[in-house]
């Protein structure tokens, strides 16, 4: 899906720090649902990371669906107490992720593979096994793609935004502005594979 090996590695280290500080704060959440929400950015962060690599797309496709969906779902229903802004960004993250899981194949099946070549009139996807990706993805596939990416750049921008002011007040950035920052690192982690899919 991610054509570019470095490219890779740096979404894999996004969303693997990422994960590690959603469990940090899902040890020290004072309450349970807040402890949830948590364990399933963790889960989020885990997907995203086994997306970035082609031998692991087609893992466990169905329980993914489903658990993407139920989380969705739950942050519908539970992420309103944090604001409009939050509630809406962390539902569509979850439903973005069962999203992709479901339309991975439809965007395959509008590509070809081919054999690897030199050259700059060869240039394509390369999928890191010898082989090389060319083609578009279906219109229908395409189109969501294009909404989410621009919905999670915009988005990712405005939690960066919030953590440069808070930091601003601080002497040492504190935990909520990290918190911050990781949003914004999510967001535009999932910009970077929504567009991967046009």
């Amino acid at each position: 899906m991610i054509s570019d090996l470095s490219l890779r590695w740096i979404l894999t280290l996004v969303f693997a720090a990422s994960a590690v500080f959603c469990l940090y704060r899902c040890v020290y959440r004072p309450r349970f649902t807040g402890r949830v929400s948590e364990g399933l950015h963790a889960l989020m962060c885990a997907g995203m990371v086994t997306m970035a690599w082609p031998a692991t797309m087609s893992f466990a496709r169905t329980p993914q669906i489903v658990l993407f969906t139920a989380a969705a779902v739950w942050f519908a229903v539970t992420a309103r107490g944090h604001g409009w802004f939050a509630a809406a960004h962390h539902t569509l993250m979850m439903a973005a992720m069962a999203w992709m899981v479901f339309a991975m194949p439809l965007a395959m099946a509008g590509m070809t593979m081919t054999a690897p070549m030199t050259g700059p009139e060869h240039a394509g996807m390369d999928m890191g096994s010898g082989m090389t990706m060319t083609g578009h993805a279906p219109v229908p596939v395409a189109a969501v793609a294009v909404a989410l990416t621009v919905l999670f750049l915009v988005a990712g921008l405005v939690w960066l935004a919030r953590a440069i002011d808070r930091a601003r007040g601080e002497q040492r950035p504190g935990k909520h502005t990290w918190g911050l920052a990781m949003e914004g690192a999510m967001s535009l982690g999932m910009a970077v594979m929504t567009v991967a899919l046009v």
